[in-house]
This record gives structure tokens, sequence and C-alpha cells, in this order.
């Protein structure tokens, strides 16, 4: 029988996983940067509001495919929390200058190391 399994090998499902939740996360930078003004009308009109839609869709349409490709919902979940968990906090602490606690960075490293238990064989 032919299916996505066949068509979509296990590095290009990861490869296919890593854009959608890197598109997720940049997606909410720039909505950051949408609603900069503190105005709603503002961010509803800013080019930077369309660009995070697109790149939502986008993760909707990888998120479809790696599903329909038979991948686990628990372990998409756990790359997608560790991954853009990653890219928001650099995006926050270096583009807005965001400072991160000790205690912020000791609940990062734990969950990290949550992800990595969750997948040890």
């Amino acid at each position: 029988m032919f299916t996505i399994n066949t068509v979509v090998p296990k590095l290009v499902q990861a490869i296919i996983i890593s854009l959608a939740v890197i598109s997720v996360a940049i997606g909410d930078v720039l909505l950051k940067r949408a609603t900069a003004r503190g105005d709603l009308l503002v961010a509803l009109r800013s080019p930077w509001l369309l660009c995070a839609v697109g790149l939502y869709l986008l993760q909707i349409g990888l998120f479809t495919i790696a599903f329909i490709a038979g991948w686990k919902l628990t372990i998409i979940g756990a790359l997608q929390t560790a991954l853009y968990a990653l890219i928001v906090l650099a995006a926050g602490v270096f583009l807005y200058d965001e400072n991160l606690t000790r205690q912020q960075v000791i609940g990062i490293l734990l969950a990290f190391s949550g992800v990595v238990l969750i997948h040890w064989p």
C-alpha cells in the first residue's frame, strides 16, 4: 500500500517538524513586533501580523503532513515545546533585551531534561 510514510523518511519528518516549530516561533516574534505600539488597530494593519499569520498557516500545513505520516502527538508535542521555548527565549533575550532569572533558567533546564527523558529509549 502506498502511504506518505513510504515517501517521507524519518529524517525528512524531523525536518518538517523543526520547520513547523520554527515557523510558529518566528510568527510569535513577528506578532510581538506587530503589537509594539500597543494599539489593536495598528497591529491588525501591520505587515508583521500578516507575516505571522502566514507562518502560523505554514505550521498547520507541516503538522498536518507529520500527522498523516504517523507521528505521535506526544512526540511532536515534546519536540515542539522544547524547540519553541529555545527559539522564543533566545528572541526575547537577544531581540527585546528581556532578562531571565536564575529560577527561570533552572526551570528551562528542567523542562529540556524532561523532553530528553520522554524520548529516552
